[in-house]
């Protein structure tokens, strides 16, 4: 079913930067620029794509009727994220010296914003089931 194709790979999405900011800390900061003073936030953010992920791997082994909300904030998560993001690296903070930015900062928000959106599309009858 498209659904859980879906929603695997916005489970796949969020455990890839998860592992990057977590356990992969060093090489995360160095790959952009960041500085050894953003480890705390870099792996903050990691934990919070580590626990959407984990989450929504619960949901999908037991069961997503009803769970919307879950996806409602994905997707809002995401908008959010690609739009601070966008406006960040076209930004003073872009400029930084010593920071490398990336259109993957916004780019892959939207993915995944796109595919939380795809979800509730898709999974309406299954999703908002009460």
């Amino acid at each position: 079913m498209l659904i859980f194709v879906l929603i695997a790979l916005i489970i796949f999405g969020n455990l890839i930067y998860a592992y990057q900011c977590i356990f992969q800390t060093r090489k995360y900061i160095e790959k952009y620029g960041f500085g050894e003073g953003s480890a705390i936030m870099t792996r903050l953010v990691g934990t919070f794509a580590a626990g959407f992920a984990v989450t929504l791997s619960i949901a999908l082994l037991t069961s997503i009727e009803g769970a919307w909300l879950l996806f409602v904030y994905g997707f809002v998560q995401a908008c959010i994220g690609a739009v601070v993001c966008f406006q960040t690296i076209n930004s003073y903070w872009g400029t930084v010296d010593g920071v490398k930015t990336s259109a993957e900062g916004y780019v892959a928000p939207a993915i995944i914003a796109f595919l939380n959106l795809m979800v509730l599309i898709t999974g309406w009858d299954l999703l908002f089931k009460i």
